[in-house]
This record gives structure tokens, C-alpha cells and sequence, in this order.
């Protein structure tokens, strides 16, 4: 009987080798592929860098905005910075072109909170001007969207770093007034001295960002832009007198000059397929 048992052990140990080579192996899983339709959410921060809203003035006679303009009173330029949060979404398409390379399409769109104001005030005297003279400006981007290129490398098969540039378009909302409590008549007096034009700015936009593959559907990325947008102006009207030969027209035009943002967010993408 031990005999047997030794004969059967030894013949385990002699076969056990050749079954296992002939066992089908366990095959690796395949590495995620960043080739599809995607779509997601991202919430940021956007702020720009200091840009000028200029003015221009008319005047039919003396004593207008135009020759508060001329004199100094209403400033030829001034400074103005904006900054808020946004939150959005955006929907892209990736092709990955071999095991390193990356390239794609994304568009985005975003609301923002986005809004700066500014103001001067001019204590003169005179004949022309006995009064306070009190200017305001607001400036705000009420959304902001991007339509984008990107390619990218892949240092490991779930990470991607990339860089992207493109269109970028946005509604933007520039407000001013006058102020002028002893004019003829009071500057607030007349609804045209106070103004708000809406526009849709375009301009473009780069960056750079990096996303990393959660799994083969979900990944997080996060992203730097710049952007550009174009210029917006709105005209303020002041019908003033009594003087000789009046009343007078006068109007004083304001005119923001190219916005530069800073755009930084964070984003969540699912694969649809």
C-alpha cells in the first residue's frame, strides 16, 4: 500500500509540470484607450488682468460732456479688472493615434459670475463745471464658451498631459454713467446718462492641462486658459442748458478695449463610448 501511495506521489510530481504548460494563462488586461465620445461638468475661477475702457466726447457748445472730456474733468482712460466663478459643461472626442499620442476636439460652455466696476469723481469749479463730476463703470461676463483643439502625451497609460488653443466667445455687459448734481439739468436727471449695452465677444484662447483616466469610463482633469476677447463700446447722451443759443447735445462714448482672462478649472469626463 505505501508503495502506492509513493508510486502515485511520483507520478503527481512528474505530470504536474507538463499540465501546467498546457493551461491557457491568464491574459493581462488590455490598457485603457482614450479613442471616443465624452462628455462632462467643470466648475473654475476666471479673472483677468487690467485693460482700459477709453472715452470720446462730442459737445454742440460749452460746458458738455465733451468738454469735461477735453478738459480733464471725465478721464480719456481708465483701468478696469474683472474675476469670479463659473461652473459648466463640455462634450469632446478623443483619438488615440498610437500608445503615447493623443488628439482630440472639445467645446465648452460655461455662466459665469465674472464682474469689475470702477469710477472717478472730479471736484471742479468754474463757470463751466461749479460741481462734482462722478463717472461709474461695470464690465461683466456673463458666459464664456470655447471651441478647442488638444494633443497630448501620455506619460502612463491613465495620464495625459496636453495642450489646446482655439476659438473662444463670450456675452459681456459694459454699464457707465455720469453724475453732475448742480448741471442744467441735474446729470441723473435724464435716463440717458446712465446706459448698459450687451454683446457677444469673440476672440481665442490656449492653454494647457492634465487628465487622468479614473477607469476606462470616468477620469478628472484640470486646466489653465487664456483667453482674449474683443472690444465693446456704449454712448452716454446729456441734453444740457439754459445758455445762449442752448440747450446743448453732448455725449461721451466708452469703449473697453481687448479683455485678457485667466481661466483655471476643474473638470469630470465620462466616456460615452
Amino acid at each position: 500500500m505505501k508503495r502506492l501511495l509513493l508510486a502515485g506521489l511520483a507520478f503527481s510530481v512528474l505530470i504536474m509540470p507538463a499540465m501546467a504548460a498546457d493551461m491557457p494563462l491568464k491574459a493581462p488586461p488590455p490598457p485603457p484607450t482614450w479613442t471616443g465620445l465624452y462628455w462632462g461638468v467643470n466648475v473654475g475661477w476666471i479673472g483677468s488682468s487690467q485693460y482700459n475702457i477709453t472715452n470720446t466726447g462730442t459737445d454742440t457748445g460749452l460746458g458738455g460732456l465733451g468738454t469735461a472730456l477735453a478738459l480733464g474733468v471725465i478721464p480719456r482712460s481708465i483701468t478696469v479688472s474683472h474675476s469670479g466663478m463659473f461652473g459648466g459643461g463640455q462634450i469632446g472626442y478623443n483619438w488615440q493615434i498610437d500608445p503615447s499620442w493623443v488628439w482630440g476636439v472639445e467645446a465648452d460652455f460655461q455662466g459665469t459670475t465674472a464682474n469689475g466696476s470702477t469710477g472717478t469723481v472730479s471736484q471742479v469749479g468754474g463757470v463751466l463745471f461749479p460741481d462734482t463730476i462722478t463717472t461709474v463703470y461695470k464690465y461683466e461676463l456673463d458666459d464664456l464658451g470655447t471651441v478647442r483643439a488638444r494633443f497630448g502625451w501620455l506619460s502612463s497609460p491613465n495620464l495625459l498631459w496636453y495642450g489646446t488653443g482655439g476659438l473662444a466667445y463670450g456675452q459681456t455687459k459694459l454699464s457707465s454713467s455720469v453724475q453732475c448734481p448742480l448741471g442744467l439739468p441735474p446729470c441723473f436727471s435724464t435716463s440717458a446718462t446712465a446706459t448698459s449695452s450687451t454683446h457677444t465677444s469673440v476672440g481665442w484662447t490656449a492653454g494647457a492641462g492634465v487628465e487622468w483616466k479614473l477607469s476606462p469610463v470616468w477620469s478628472v482633469k484640470a486646466e489653465y486658459l487664456y483667453a482674449e476677447l474683443g472690444s465693446q463700446s456704449n454712448t452716454i447722451a446729456y441734453t444740457y442748458g439754459p445758455l445762449v443759443g442752448g440747450p446743448f447735445n453732448s455725449s461721451l462714448t466708452s469703449t473697453v478695449q481687448r479683455e485678457h482672462d485667466n481661466i483655471v478649472r476643474f473638470g469630470v469626463n465620462y466616456k460615452l463610448f
